[in-house]
C-alpha cells in the first residue's frame, strides 16, 4: 500500500507532475516492497528509510519510509535526477536531504494523524 500524504502530494509530487504519474510513485514503492531498493540511513530510529529509483521516460529518485509490519509505504522526498541541491546526491550525506526529509516526515505525520491522505494499492 503506498499512502500519500496531503502535504506530499501538493509540494513534492505536484510539481513533478509532468515527470511522473502516480504509476512511477507505485512502481518505486513496488521496488521498496520486494527488496529492490537502497537502504538510508537518516538519523531517526523509529523509521526504515529507502531510496528508489523512479520514472521511466524522466530519471527521478524517491526517498520513502516504510512501515514492514503492514508493508506501508509513505513518499517523502521525489526529485528529478538533474535536481541541483538533491538529485545528484540524494543521501544521508546531504545536509539539504537529511533537513528536507525531517521536516517533510514532521508534516507527513500530522497529515496521517489528520486523515489527509490517499491511500493506494501495490
Amino acid at each position: 500500500m503506498l499512502i500519500l500524504s496531503s502535504y506530499i502530494a501538493n509540494r513534492e509530487f505536484k510539481p513533478l507532475q509532468k515527470s511522473f504519474s502516480i504509476d512511477d510513485l507505485l512502481d518505486g514503492a513496488r521496488k521498496v516492497v520486494k527488496g529492490l531498493a537502497q537502504k538510508v540511513s537518516i538519523g531517526r530510529y523509529d523509521f526504515q528509510f529507502f531510496k528508489v529509483r523512479i520514472g521511466s521516460k524522466v530519471k527521478g529518485r524517491m526517498i520513502v519510509f516504510a512501515v514492514s509490519k503492514n508493508q506501508k509505504i509513505v513518499p517523502l522526498l521525489i526529485r528529478l535526477k538533474k535536481d541541483k541541491k538533491v538529485g545528484m546526491n540524494m543521501s544521508a550525506n546531504n545536509p539539504f536531504v537529511v533537513d528536507q526529509i525531517n521536516r517533510n516526515l514532521d508534516q507527513v505525520l500530522l497529515d496521517i494523524e489528520k486523515g489527509e491522505f490517499e491511500e493506494f494499492e501495490l
